[in-house]
């Protein structure tokens, strides 16, 4: 008995979707000491990471959804676009970063805006999967 192929993206896309949930997660939990400091180079890799990995399962979410589920609601796919968004521009603030070029005064202290992106993307994210269910 053969499993049919939009049954194995359904599946990638809910373990993209559970993946990019507990990898938020534990990027708040490392990212709680940067209220008081600044963030050394493997924080800056892994805080881009969780955000590609979040941008990988919002665009799989996005392609999977309308063409084997029946389509996506709007609020389901704003939670998960400012999730992204959030995690992605932030990502960009590193020193050197694309996105801390682009700004005529960027701040001096970015470990702060690691840890608050973190916990609201993960409340959006969880947000995003329980719109999803329904």
């Amino acid at each position: 008995m053969e499993i049919p192929f939009p049954v194995y993206l359904i599946g990638l896309r809910g373990l993209l979707n559970l993946l990019a949930l507990l990898f938020i997660a534990l990027s708040l939990l490392l990212n709680l000491p940067l209220l008081l400091r600044e963030p050394v180079g493997w924080q800056h890799r892994f805080f881009k990471f969780t955000a590609g990995l979040t941008a990988v399962a919002l665009a799989m979410e996005l392609l999977v959804r309308p063409l084997f589920m029946g389509g996506v609601t709007w609020l389901h796919a704003v939670y998960g676009l400012l999730a992204a968004g959030i995690l992605w521009f932030v990502s960009g603030l590193e020193p050197g970063g694309w996105f801390r070029q682009s700004l005529l005064n960027p701040p001096e202290r970015v470990g702060p805006y690691f840890f608050w992106a973190s916990l609201m993307s993960l409340l959006l994210w969880w947000r995003f999967i329980e719109t999803g269910l329904g």
